[in-house]
């Protein structure tokens, strides 16, 4: 009997100090993985750190790219107009540019049109509604980070007239430089007259315009309505 209360009394001590053991091991056991998850939890949050840093570099070092890019497009896209005078240049091209302009430099990085503009293959187009000379025609769409109208060929004359809405002439980025006796677009691209046919008299102060799928010459002091394109 005393036996048998020896032995129980030995086993009930016994599991005592192994739910001891189990209670410390668990414990000890859970301490380490707290400490553990804790360590991957700052090397997660240190490596989504450097991430979104990364991100925001990269993003920051590809506007300032574009920007870079649409400045320098714009700067070298201004060319001589014959007999016209000085080039004309916008001060502010030089120098910072608005958030319209930076609107302007996306769409064209992007391969989008601004609102108001059409975009036909791969260029873009702005109509106007006003009357201006072809001088200020030419300078109006300089400032715009773009150029007079230059036609490639009959097809995209046809898209052309189907916007115009039969109005009347409408000047192109077209004149007639005197010291080369041609018809040369903006761009400094001499005339192809094998696609272009051009009307009426030609003289030193002769600036192109459209009308119904023909061009015209026209005196470049004339106002008529213009098209920017790039």
């Amino acid at each position: 009997m005393q036996d048998e209360e020896r032995y129980m009394t030995l086993n009930v001590q016994w599991e005592k100090m192994n739910s001891i053991q189990t209670s410390q091991l668990k414990s000890k056991d859970s301490s380490v993985m707290l400490r553990w998850y804790k360590i991957l939890l700052g090397i997660s949050g240190t490596v989504n750190g450097i991430l979104v840093l990364t991100l925001i570099s990269l993003s920051l070092l590809v506007s300032q790219g574009v920007l870079l890019k649409c400045q320098k497009g714009h700067n070298s896209n201004v060319s001589q107009h014959g007999d016209m005078g000085n080039r004309k240049m916008n001060s502010e091209a030089r120098g910072n540019i608005s958030k319209k302009d930076v609107d302007h430099c996306v769409s064209r990085a992007t391969g989008l049109c601004p609102s108001e503009w059409l975009k036909y293959q791969e260029k873009c187009y702005w109509f106007s509604n006003e009357l201006k000379s072809w001088s200020d025609s030419y300078g109006y769409c300089l400032e715009r980070k773009s150029h007079l109208l230059i036609i490639q060929d009959q097809l995209e004359m046809t898209f052309i007239q189907k916007n115009l809405k039969r109005s009347n002439y409408v000047w192109i980025g077209l004149n007639f430089t005197s010291q080369k006796s041609t018809w040369t677009w903006v761009d400094g691209s001499p005339l192809d007259s094998q696609i272009f046919f051009i009307k009426g008299p030609t003289t030193e102060n002769s600036c192109g315009a459209i009308k119904e799928k023909k061009i015209y010459s026209e005196a470049c002091s004339s106002v008529f309505k213009w098209i920017c394109q790039y």
